[in-house]
């Protein structure tokens, strides 16, 4: 797990999959940047490392898009990778937050 703040975007970096057994520390680790960093306007979750999400893993999304969108910062997912997609797909994350795949270009 690792962060990154450039200009106003906070960038999470998880690097593990989002499944139960993780969930307890990455939610930690998320909330106890949020609060270090209460400058950025958007969050950026990278999904580069990130094979498998659960349902807990889905609640852990839902929850940070919920705290940004409280806050009024913008959240996206980038650097999507298939199986990662497919979860976002059936859960239609894109209704709520940009997801982009690792084909796609971003900011």
């Amino acid at each position: 797990m690792k962060a990154l703040v450039n200009n106003q975007t906070l960038f999470i970096y998880p690097e593990t999959d989002l499944v139960a057994s993780r969930i307890e520390s990455l939610r930690d680790f998320i909330l106890g940047q949020l609060r270090q960093y209460k400058e950025p306007s958007r969050i950026v979750l990278d999904a580069s490392g990130i094979e498998i999400v659960d349902s807990l893993g889905v609640n852990l999304i839902i929850g940070l898009y919920r705290q940004a969108d409280s806050e009024s910062k913008k959240f996206e997912i980038v650097a999507a990778g298939n199986q990662f997609m497919k979860v976002a797909n059936f859960f239609r994350f894109s209704t709520l937050f940009s997801v982009k795949s690792k084909e796609e270009k971003g900011d």
